[in-house]
């Protein structure tokens, strides 16, 4: 087993390159993950999809002390009950978040709580339009990576409440970007999160969240031997 699976006041986000992606992988898939993996166009979303998807199996039977191939992974939604909700590990006491953006794939565990995890990759794209949709008044964007922090840290917790997208990004409340993260308010009520920016490298803003009221220890981890095992 992986050295601290049973830190409870813990999160780990492992980083991997789609790059990290290997031909095993796919045989890891359940018949659902194919079946999304088929649909999607671009060899590039498939490639991100197989390896977040390897990726929670392959960390989960290291903390689990498992095989891989037992790792059963729930994704059904709540709301229709199609295989495309978040990734849930019954029986595991693990909650984990996945998210993807361009060569970044990561992967959130913790045994603290709910959590959501998100990453984007920063560009120089006209953000104006969708400032409306995502920013609360008093969330200035002073330079164009200030849009995609605050971005990063509201989905996160979307994600880690279960929400997702239903709830309008512009009624979760942040820190000010250049201010450490955390969540003033969601929905205009408080919620109890520990939440934290991560470094994933150059051009890309990450956050993670977790529902919990202790306070929690954030691990970076590069996944690529984990991945190429």
């Amino acid at each position: 087993m992986i050295a601290g699976a049973d830190d409870t006041d813990a999160c780990t986000v492992w980083v991997a390159d789609v790059a990290a992606e290997r031909p095993f992988h796919s045989d890891l898939l359940d018949p659902d993950e194919r079946g999304r993996r088929a649909a999607l166009r671009r060899p590039a979303d498939q490639a991100r999809f197989t390896v977040a998807a390897a990726m929670i199996r392959l960390v989960a039977a290291g903390l689990t002390g498992t095989p891989p191939a037992t790792i059963a992974v729930d994704r059904r939604c709540p709301g229709c009950g199609r295989a495309h909700g978040k990734p849930r590990l019954p029986g595991t006491g693990l909650e984990v978040s996945v998210s993807h953006s361009a060569d970044r794939v990561l992967l959130a565990v913790t045994r603290a709580g709910p959590v959501g995890v998100d990453v984007e990759r920063i560009t120089d794209a006209d953000t104006s339009t969708l400032a409306g949709r995502v920013l609360a008044p008093g969330e200035p964007v002073r330079r164009p990576r200030d849009f995609f922090v605050y971005w990063c840290r509201k989905e996160s917790a979307v994600k880690a409440t279960g929400d997702g997208l239903r709830v309008p990004l512009s009624e979760v409340v942040v820190r000010p970007a250049d201010a450490p993260a955390g969540l003033l308010s969601y929905r205009g009520s408080r919620l109890t999160a520990a939440m934290a920016d991560l470094d994933v490298g150059p051009g890309y803003a990450a956050a993670v969240t977790v529902l919990t009221g202790r306070p929690v220890r954030v691990w970076l981890r590069d996944a690529g031997t984990t991945l190429t095992e």
